[in-house]
């Protein structure tokens, strides 16, 4: 998936669809409210005719909205807009993958980054629907005879920023979120695999990749001897049972403050 930043008016742009909000008890966003207007109220038409009312999870597709040039729009109902919470952007943002997925649409821009979410900023936001759009999307395929993906998949995202002044910590948060995002997919496809494939060497393979990967991450593999001499009896022992030997793997990623206190995760 491809995703970018950028600032602009909706009805501006030449893409295959425009996301836009509806709030609770019919409210338009900014975005929704210069489509509206636009299209000569196209959309508070069929607001008041009850076609979509705003509550959180409905949605709402149009096709060749006049007065704009992109091929769709979609509708969105985020609810009340003073509540929306963390949890409720990304379902609203999985609420749009799901209804986009099956739209023939493939090239998107979001303006679901108006919605107010209490204490988050831009970078929150570009950041979380980011994270919600790749959870929604993820499919583990490696042992599947049929690989097939549908015919006119997603694939990009445009966020959009009030100005040009919010582009560059829009990036930011985009690289971000695309390497978190990264991550927990390897993690996924490794814990998704049988034990008889990721077995303690497979995973040493893994991690052993990822340093040559990323010059920053440091990879120690300890083997059984090596184990007995740290003192890890009791990881030897359930390794025992197995007749695949056992393997200590230490990552570490040393890129923070020479002051700044580590952080430790154990599997």
């Amino acid at each position: 998936m491809e995703y970018t930043v950028k600032s602009g008016s909706p009805e501006k742009q030449r893409i295959g669809c425009v996301v836009a909000a509806v709030y609770a008890s019919r409210k338009l966003s900014p975005s929704a409210k210069i489509l509206d207007e636009v299209s000569g109220g196209v959309i508070s038409n069929l607001v008041r005719r009850g076609e979509i009312e705003g509550d959180l999870g409905q949605t709402l597709l149009l096709h060749n909205l006049e007065n704009t040039l992109c091929d769709r729009v979609l509708l969105v109902g985020c609810g009340k807009e003073k509540d929306i919470t963390t949890r409720n952007f990304r379902n609203i943002n999985q609420t749009m993958v799901k209804r986009l997925q099956a739209s023939g649409a493939t090239e998107i821009a979001s303006y679901l980054t108006e919605a107010p979410v209490k204490r988050r900023d831009i970078t929150w936001k570009i950041g979380q629907s980011i994270e919600a759009i790749d959870e929604c999307l993820y499919e583990f395929k490696q042992l599947k005879t049929d690989k097939s993906s549908p015919r006119r998949p997603l694939r990009k995202f445009i966020f959009s920023v009030s100005g040009r002044g919010q582009l560059a910590d829009g990036e930011i948060a985009v690289r971000n979120s695309m390497a978190i995002s990264s991550g927990i997919k390897l993690s996924k496809d490794l814990s998704n695999l049988p034990g008889n494939i990721c077995t303690p060497a497979y995973l040493a393979k893994q991690a052993t990749t990822l340093q040559q990967q990323y010059p920053k991450i440091k990879t120690t593999i300890l083997d059984e001897d090596e184990m007995e001499k740290q003192g890890t009896g009791a990881l030897l022992a359930v390794s025992r049972g197995s007749s695949e030997p056992a393997k200590l793997i230490v990552i570490e990623y040393m890129a923070g403050d020479k002051d700044q206190e580590p952080v430790v995760l154990g599997g």
